[in-house]
């Protein structure tokens, strides 16, 4: 990632602000940000296999059984299209935006339906807030936002649970926190349609190659 991109991106963490006018997402901007998110990757997958979470099984390996076409539809199209109203939509802190989020909320409940209700009393918070024009910190939306994001990623294993196995949430989607604050900057900056083109192909540079290399 060039110093520059680097520079705005951690000024975006440390005092996320939303632009005046979304511009266009240049494609080598694109490009160094699908990389520096990709890279999160390898040091996160090591990790992993270093401490014994391959005990927890992948929900996404069952389904490349029954259908592997069902895992690249569902990756590359359909999770963008809802995840990014759902989680960064409301980050305009608009109230048709969050209640875009509210609506479609509906689609995580299946996943983790208490970090569904957690998310949906937040977005009920930041709407009363902004019915009622008070202040809000968009870093603490920008980052409760990413957290969500994480969290629901929890039900990509069949076998976790929250009472047994808490302690591994880092971990395990610890590297979802990060590229959801990856996706909350290019919203911010360029738009939802971007976000969502991003994390399209995000999922497809993972998704593809394990879906040809599967022998299951």
């Amino acid at each position: 990632m060039n110093q520059q991109l680097i520079q705005d991106f951690l000024l975006f963490l440390k005092d996320p602000k939303q632009a005046e006018v979304y511009t266009s997402m240049a494609v080598n901007k694109f490009i160094l940000l699908l990389v520096g998110a990709l890279l999160l990757i390898i040091p996160s997958a090591l990790l992993i296999e270093w401490v014994g979470l391959d005990q927890f099984d992948s929900i996404i390996e069952d389904m490349m059984k029954d259908n592997k076409w069902l895992v690249v539809i569902s990756g590359i199209f359909l999770a963008p299209i809802i995840e990014e109203p759902i989680f960064r939509l409301h980050l305009n802190l608009k109230k048709s935006s969050i209640w875009w989020g509210i609506g479609l909320s509906v689609f995580i409940i299946s996943k983790q339906w208490f970090i569904a209700v957690g998310f949906v009393v937040y977005m009920i918070y930041l709407l009363i807030a902004v019915s009622q024009k008070s202040p809000l910190n968009l870093k603490f939306v920008v980052y409760t936002s990413a957290i969500f994001f994480g969290l629901v990623h929890l039900g990509n294993y069949s076998n976790f649970n929250l009472a047994d196995h808490f302690y591994w949430i880092p971990l395990l989607v610890g590297v979802q926190f990060f590229i959801g604050l990856i996706l909350s900057y290019i919203r911010l900056n360029h738009g939802i349609r971007s976000a969502i083109l991003f994390h399209g192909v995000y999922n497809a540079v993972l998704i593809i190659p394990a879906v040809y290399f599967y022998e299951g």
